[in-house]
């Protein structure tokens, strides 16, 4: 299956930005899109294109059909969800992980599609592209399908039941070494359950 598909980069004027955003909104939202709902990824997506250190990936089918995407780009400073994560950790985890940081954003995978590698393929492509030394994403604490992944991929847990945006929306807060960096995380710079 995977030697049937394409990857390829993407950018705010790609011809399939609507197509990722109904996918966005297919994966993250409701069944019941709103029009006013892709207008809005459109419009999100667009804004993080242009961020500093993006890299935008999509993935066809043979046929040509959007199965996947995944963006991220380099956390900066004063950049909204990058502020809601370093609110979450202490600043000791904040220059370990949010100082060379790439921000692993989004990752959809077509419902037909999935279980068959894309997602992997599509991790491992964004990953290989960012010259970054860490990476971190947030997930949903209940979305087990993508912890398993991120777990399988050498990801950490740098803390759980993170209220990044609601404490109604808890989230997990991911981090990974990236390029070459092999060590084993410092103790300080996991999470530790204080239960």
């Amino acid at each position: 299956m995977l030697e049937n598909i394409e990857i390829d980069y993407f950018n705010s004027n790609d011809s399939d930005i609507e197509k990722i955003a109904k996918l966005y909104c297919m994966t993250f939202l409701t069944d019941n899109i709103l029009l006013e709902d892709k207008e809005n990824a459109v419009k999100n997506i667009r804004k993080h294109t242009g961020y500093e250190g993006f890299i935008g990936l999509k993935c066809k089918d043979a046929k040509g059909k959007l199965i996947g995407f995944a963006y991220g780009y380099t956390s900066l400073s004063k950049q909204f969800y990058r502020e809601k994560i370093a609110n979450q950790l202490s600043d000791d985890k904040i220059d370990f992980w949010l100082a060379d940081c790439f921000e692993f954003v989004e990752l959809a995978v077509n419902h037909s599609y999935k279980r068959l590698g894309v997602a992997s393929k599509l991790h491992d492509e964004l990953l290989a592209n960012t010259n970054c030394g860490t990476a971190v994403l947030t997930t949903a604490i209940k979305n087990k399908p993508a912890l398993n992944l991120y777990r399988k991929k050498g990801w950490e847990v740098i803390k759980k039941d993170a209220p990044i945006i609601s404490k109604d929306n808890l989230q997990v807060i991911m981090g990974k070494l990236l390029n070459g960096n092999h060590f084993n995380f410092p103790e300080q710079y996991k999470y530790k359950n204080e239960t």
